[in-house]
């Protein structure tokens, strides 16, 4: 690897904040970069540490809404969203019902019946 990571993620998100720039073709260009420098495998690990300081320093979060179906109620996601968040919603039915709440890859809520059977079965 000729650069770290971070490195990589620093600069994609240097790029990506410039408002003049244009995404699809910084994006075209990385990708060669990385090419040209032996790095394309570690392409997932670089974007997911770029999307994290994108929306760190864009002030905005990443929630993931684990549940056993799906949800209806999007005012519910609204209370504790705001524009420009990333909102990802996942089906999971070893939950069996309830929710689990993970903002920003930690996890924040889990009001799952899973885990509170699993609290129980710890007791």
């Amino acid at each position: 690897m000729k650069y770290s990571i971070k490195i990589y993620a620093n600069a994609l998100v240097d790029l990506l904040l410039d408002k003049k720039a244009d995404g699809q073709k910084i994006a075209k260009n990385f990708l060669k970069l990385l090419q040209k420098n032996g790095d394309l495998k570690k392409g997932s690990k670089i974007i997911l540490q770029a999307q994290g300081l994108l929306l760190k320093k864009t002030g905005n979060k990443m929630v993931v809404i684990e549940s056993a179906r799906k949800i209806d109620n999007t005012n519910f996601i609204k209370s504790f969203t705001k524009k420009g968040d990333i909102v990802k919603e996942k089906i999971n039915p070893k939950l069996i019902a309830g929710i689990k709440v993970i903002v920003d890859f930690q996890k924040q809520f889990d009001n799952s019946l899973a885990e509170k059977l699993s609290q129980i079965k710890n007791f």
